[in-house]
């Protein structure tokens, strides 16, 4: 497919009060060309009523209209959309061999290069699933991940091929050595990361010796060319998969790292944290509690997984694990401050509830619905997680032991610590 050049936008200058004032002028000159586009609006709007008819069934009269809303669109992209939604509302109805015709005839006639490779993607989707035309299918996604590479539809495309490639060995195979060769052809294409990604999952899911030592060598040229890439964290996260499969825990526990390292930096500057993260310190606490034996390491990440949440739920879960890692490391005050710490962040939470639930019974439209809002609110029980009950126990335990006059110099040394 022929790739069209894309149109540069021009950016607004703002080093001046006079440029101010011309950005001020075009916006309003904007707005009165937009005001004396009846046609365009009316077309928008015939636009919206047929994506209606389309969602509610009446998808032959759907497909009339778009078809029509093509030919009167102005602008291109708007031309390229209705055609589009013309080739969905006749797959919608049910007519797979006029849309896939449809999705083949915009592949060549739309004006937008991405808008050609929706329409590959849509005929690929239609003569796989659809029709059971599995050749033809794979031959449009094949054709998508080599030469549309920049494209959102190349991508995919390609999950529509490893996901074929999980089917049996045979297609395993077949796919990786496709991957291989197309990431080969070019390891600098916006889709390589992709590429070499899907082949060691599709290596990960063969399970021989041999296929997970490829899968790990693949994953170590993604680490090395790609880690500025979107697929990192998948790569690595698989790669500890691959690892823990070959036995090698401390490799493992070394791209757990690395994905926990990824954590700190965004944490600082843009507060977020992936859900993959949270995984990969769970897993290193596990690992650092048993195999690895070093509790130090396992403290230090379950003392981040608190810092990770962005929703309190898990917050006693995690803290009673800090305090378990505590436990096992002879810091017995420090535990037993951590598992008071989870009795009062629960209570904390449930004060927050029931001060908004009182919120809402003040926010009541009579005196009646109010009194009897705040009655039951008086006679509801404060939901507590499994976790308090354990940490009441093991408080009760813990200060049993440090009563104990043996136990003197032990805990006059865990004081010290930090």
């Amino acid at each position: 497919m022929p790739l069209l050049p894309t149109m540069a936008v021009p950016t607004l200058p703002f080093a001046s009060a006079r440029n101010f004032v011309w950005i001020v002028a075009g916006c309003i000159a904007l707005a009165s060309g937009c005001a004396l586009e009846p046609k365009l609006q009316k077309w928008e709007s015939d636009y919206y009523w047929t994506e209606r008819l389309n969602v509610d069934g009446q998808t032959e009269l759907a497909a009339k209209r778009f078809a029509a809303l093509r030919k009167l669109a102005t602008a291109p992209r708007d031309a390229d959309e209705a055609a589009l939604m013309e080739c969905e509302s006749q797959a919608h109805g049910g007519k797979l061999p006029e849309a896939t015709a449809c999705y083949d005839q915009l592949a060549m006639s739309a004006i937008d290069v991405a808008m050609r490779a929706r329409a590959v993607l849509h005929a690929g989707e239609l003569r796989f699933y659809g029709l059971h035309r599995e050749a033809e299918g794979l031959a449009l996604w094949q054709a998508l991940v080599e030469r549309s590479t920049d494209q959102p539809a190349a991508r995919r495309a390609l999950d529509h091929l490893y996901l074929y490639g999980g089917l049996d060995m045979a297609k395993r195979n077949r796919m990786v050595e496709l991957f291989l060769q197309f990431e080969h052809a070019d390891p600098r294409s916006e889709i390589a990361d992709n590429l070499l990604l899907r082949a060691a999952m599709l290596l990960e899911q063969d399970g021989r010796p041999e296929a997970l030592k490829m899968a790990a060598d693949l994953l170590e040229r993604s680490w090395r060319d790609h880690a500025e890439d979107p697929t990192i964290i998948d790569a690595l996260m698989t790669r500890a998969r691959v690892r823990r499969l070959q036995g090698k825990l401390e490799l493992e526990a070394q791209d757990l790292e690395r994905v926990v390292d990824f954590y700190e930096t965004s944490y600082i500057f843009a507060s977020y944290a992936f859900e993959e993260q949270k995984t990969a310190s769970l897993r290193l606490v596990e690992l650092y509690r048993g195999p690895l034996a070093n509790l130090e390491r396992a403290e230090f990440h379950a003392r981040n997984l608190p810092q990770m949440l962005r929703k309190p739920l898990k917050l006693p879960e995690y803290l009673v694990l800090q305090a378990e890692i505590q436990e096992q490391k002879g810091s017995k005050l420090r535990a037993l401050d951590t598992y008071r710490e989870v009795l009062r962040v629960v209570e904390r939470r449930n004060l927050d509830f029931r001060q908004n639930d009182q919120r809402i019974c003040s926010e009541s439209e009579t005196a009646a619905e109010r009194d009897n809002c705040l009655h039951e609110l008086e006679n509801s029980t404060d939901v507590e997680p499994r976790q308090c009950a354990l940490a009441r126990e093991r408080i009760a335990r813990l200060e049993s032991e440090l009563r104990q006059p043996h136990l003197e110099q032990h805990g006059a040394s865990d004081r010290g610590q930090p």
